[in-house]
């Protein structure tokens, strides 16, 4: 088990809802955005936003080399002090989002991928420590693919996106 990043789009109702719970505790909101972000296959709710898996410091390093305006891992305002998985959750706010997709869309990988260099990433403790293996690039491919889209959708609908490390 590793430390993942969630992302999940909120519509204004749920912002409120969120921050509601929030006075409560960290459990009861940590439960009702893992329920959002996972969906309910019974009641054919689809699961919303993504994760990022273990690559999100790999991303967050080749988005820094490429001058993302934005930062989308660790950026954002805390949601609260209290901790969540590991950290307490952050929202992004919709203008953050917008300028963030813009940047995204206008960002195939192939320039992302002209900043990696496994030596370097290796050497500076970039997480998980996987860059030497073949896989390693497409797998940030694969969530940069996925973070795009959502981002996207996000700004098409001016939603924020709540952040947190699972």
């Amino acid at each position: 088990m590793g430390m993942i990043i969630e992302y999940l789009p909120l519509r204004p109702h749920e912002v409120t809802e969120l921050q509601g719970l929030l006075l409560d505790g960290p459990e009861e909101a940590y439960e009702y955005a893992s329920g959002l972000r996972m969906g309910d296959e019974d009641e054919g709710v689809s699961s919303r936003g993504t994760d990022t898996d273990k690559a999100w410091a790999g991303m967050q390093y080749l988005l820094s080399q490429a001058g993302m305006p934005v930062d989308i891992v660790g950026g954002g305002e805390p949601l609260s002090g209290e901790i969540w998985g590991y950290d307490p959750p952050r929202l992004l706010t919709a203008a953050d989002v917008a300028e963030a997709s813009r940047f995204l869309d206008g960002t195939p990988f192939v320039s992302l991928a002209e900043h990696y260099d496994p030596a370097e990433l290796t050497s500076a403790g970039i997480y998980p420590g996987i860059w030497d293996q073949d896989w390693a690039l497409p797998y940030l491919e694969d969530y940069y693919t996925r973070l795009v889209a959502v981002f996207h959708a996000a700004a098409t609908e001016r939603e924020p996106i709540l952040t947190w490390i699972d």
